[in-house]
């Protein structure tokens, strides 16, 4: 199993030595506890504290947090993308210096025993995606690494909404692949369309919860100032206008909330051969929280953080969605909202059917193409 205890090793990797990534643990524990008393102003979760954290998260050097965990890192890339060089590690360390006592001079500081450190390196990273916007969604799309067809479909259907104006940015998550031909790909991609964040975990179906803390953390750290996140697979169409529409009259009701297709009551397999095999030593309980599909679900981006923050005391499972929105949801006090239309499974092909979605799962890219062809004809009746 992907996360099977060993007492030893899991303590050997608990002891890190960068100054880098305590402070980032300090800093993120300190905004999770201010982000539960600062009162937040209708579509603008910034606050002082907020710009307090851009400024820290924008000189912040992530690499050589720690050595990655063998079980799942990737053979070691050397090529890095991003839009800039990244800042010195000096001035990181002072503005995060900056903010942190900013921080434990207003709000009750406590610390817990750090368990899920995540500490992996990036290969490509976008920091300066969101820069100098007025973002109101970051679309996240965790893609497999060989996925190249789905990602381009992407790109050329409902991920153009990102390229309209400044208010929506799209990313993809991959983790890393062995395979020379594959990860030289990836490279090129990332040049020609830098819009790739990759770490150098091995890009698994074991390892999607660090590809959705990833996705979280890269949200905390490069785009605090969004107001909403959305995380869909590489597979799902979305109908933007339509999540849009729906994300803007929740935010009515409270700028705290996971929305999706809403589980309840849901046991784990206990049976070793089924795909979702889940042993009673990795998961005691008999059911799991409350969590939404994750096909397709979005969150207000001071959940992302509160669920961010969450997950560095909180062991993982590979079941990205019940970790993720249910167990560190529960444990972050993040509300579950239950939505109908973020359907998690296929859907037809089809722009009559889409019209009343905000998305669909299983699709292939001539599908995908289909679809938002038919949704956008003027012209098209239903």
């Amino acid at each position: 199993m992907l996360f099977k205890r060993r007492k030893s090793d899991f303590c050997a990797r608990l002891t890190l030595p960068s100054t880098v990534f305590l402070s980032t643990v300090l800093l993120t524990v300190s905004i999770y506890s201010t982000l539960t008393i600062v009162p937040q102003r209708r579509f603008s979760p910034r606050s002082l504290d907020a710009a307090m954290y851009e400024e820290a998260a924008s000189n912040l050097s992530l690499a050589n947090l720690s050595r990655p965990d063998s079980r799942v890192s990737a053979k070691s890339v050397v090529n890095v993308h991003a839009t800039s060089p990244d800042p010195s590690e000096s001035a990181g360390r002072s503005a995060l210096s900056a903010i942190i006592a900013k921080f434990r001079s207003r709000v009750a500081f406590q610390t817990r025993p750090v368990v899920n450190p995540h500490p992996f390196d990036y290969v490509h990273n976008e920091p300066n995606a969101c820069a100098g916007k007025t973002v109101e969604l970051m679309m996240a799309v965790p893609s497999r690494v060989d996925s190249f067809d789905l990602r381009q479909t992407i790109r050329e259907t409902w991920g153009q909404f990102a390229t309209d104006g400044n208010k929506t940015v799209m990313l993809f998550f991959l983790g890393s692949s062995t395979n020379d031909t594959i990860q030289q790909k990836v490279t090129e991609e990332s040049q020609k369309h830098g819009d790739i964040v990759q770490e150098n975990f091995t890009d698994a179906y074991r390892n999607l919860s660090l590809k959705t803390v990833a996705l979280v953390k890269w949200v905390s750290l490069h785009c605090p100032n969004s107001t909403f996140v959305l995380k869909a697979d590489d597979d799902m169409y979305i109908n933007v206008p339509r999540l849009m529409s729906r994300l803007r009259s929740q935010f009515e009701k409270g700028p705290l909330f996971v929305i999706g297709y809403l589980l309840k009551e849901k046991e784990p397999f206990r049976t070793t051969s089924h795909k979702w095999y889940l042993p009673v030593s990795e998961y005691p309980e008999k059911t799991f929280p409350n969590y939404v599909s994750g096909t397709s679900y979005a969150m207000t981006t001071t959940a992302a953080m509160r669920l961010y923050v969450e997950s560095f005391y909180v062991r993982p499972l590979f079941l990205e969605d019940v970790y993720l929105t249910g167990i560190l949801a529960d444990k972050a006090s993040v509300p579950r909202i239950s939505e109908s239309e973020f359907f998690p499974n296929k859907a037809s092909a089809s722009g009559c059917k889409f019209r009343k979605l905000i998305c669909g799962h299983k699709n292939s890219p001539q599908e995908i193409l289909k679809i938002h062809t038919e949704l956008f004809n003027s012209t098209l009746k239903c």
